[in-house]
């Protein structure tokens, strides 16, 4: 199973403020990217604060919508607390499949009442693990930092495709493309630059992982 990130990131290393405020990081270009990305994933993998962010269906644009027929995609959320509260109609987008992993003591009914399945998982790694039983063949991942880092830090990210655009946002504590507990030099992860290209102002890279 091939799992993959996509991130916009700041010239700055930030790919959001402190305050958490809601906006693009990238341009027009970088988000019909992201919309390719999704066209091509089985499933896209968020964290809870992630989805909070912006409770909705994660697809493709409807111009982007690939002409063959397709199972509808996975939204994979994580979290310790559930989605109940954030989603208050009933999940209403056929081409997306809701599926909440977290805890046993996560409420199956009421996550059933709005649409959403609940898989237990404890683990950013089991949360994988179960996608690929479930027939996933490639995962996007889309944050946060945290969840990515304990990707790379349990060596099941394969590939981060980052556009690097022209902004500073600043800001100590920013929230950055792998935040989580960090690594020691002699932990730090390695990848290696598999293709570049330039859009505009923006730079869009590609990285895999050194094995």
């Amino acid at each position: 199973m091939w799992v993959f990130s996509n991130t916009a990131v700041s010239l700055d290393g930030r790919i959001g403020t402190v305050g958490g405020d809601h906006f693009n990081v990238g341009t027009d270009e970088d988000r019909r990217r992201m919309g390719v990305f999704r066209g091509k994933a089985d499933a896209v993998f968020i964290g809870g604060e992630t989805f909070r962010m912006g409770p909705e269906p994660i697809i493709e644009a409807e111009s982007l919508t690939q002409k063959q027929v397709r199972r509808p995609i996975i939204n994979a959320v994580m979290t310790r607390r559930g989605v109940t509260d954030e989603v208050a109609q009933p999940w209403q987008e056929p081409r997306v499949r809701l599926v909440v992993f977290g805890p046993s003591s996560l409420d199956r009914e009421a996550h059933a009442e709005i649409g959403a399945e609940v898989v237990e998982a404890s683990s950013p790694v089991e949360v994988l693990d179960q996608l690929e039983a479930m027939g996933c063949e490639s995962v996007l991942v889309e944050g946060g930092g945290n969840l990515i880092f304990q990707l790379i830090a349990a060596g099941r990210l394969d590939t981060i495709f980052m556009t690097l655009a022209p902004r500073i946002i600043g800001g100590r504590g920013a929230p950055s493309l792998a935040d989580g507990a960090g690594f020691s030099s002699i932990e730090i992860a390695d990848f290696r630059l598999s293709d570049l290209e330039q859009v505009g102002d923006e730079l869009y890279l590609r990285y895999d992982r050194k094995n």
